[in-house]
């Protein structure tokens, strides 16, 4: 479903990321259950494969045509402002499409991208 474009994924990752190779051999790390969730489900309808940049952690893959995943954000817990976008406050998420490529910038504590059956497959605490 996935190839990179460029590098390797220990060479890509930042810092505290857990490579997608990785991704099944750790445990997931449980966050508090009062936090607000959002998710953004993406799905390249298109002919051909599509960029998926998630910022500000240069995440980069290719959504090859009819695959999806799902990018999720994770609030502070009682917070008044549980995400902090500073283009968009207190939204989730900021999307900008650019010819064959969609950039999610997702606002919150946790960032999880998670494949079409909900396997993990990047985490950035």
């Amino acid at each position: 479903m996935f190839w990179r474009r460029l590098g390797t994924p220990e060479a890509d990752a930042a810092p505290g990321a857990v490579p997608v190779e990785d991704a099944g051999a750790l445990p997931p790390e449980p966050w508090d259950p009062a936090a607000p969730v959002a998710r953004l489900p993406i799905r390249n309808e298109g002919l051909r494969p599509l960029e998926l940049f998630i910022e500000p952690y240069c995440w980069s893959e290719w959504l090859e045509p009819g695959a999806s995943v799902t990018v999720v954000t994770v609030g502070e817990a009682g917070a008044e402002r549980p995400w902090t976008g500073p283009s968009v406050p207190d939204e989730p998420f900021e999307l900008q499409y650019l010819a064959d490529m969609l950039v999610v910038w997702p606002y919150g504590d946790l960032v999880l991208i998670l494949d079409a059956a909900g396997n993990e497959l990047y985490r950035y605490p």
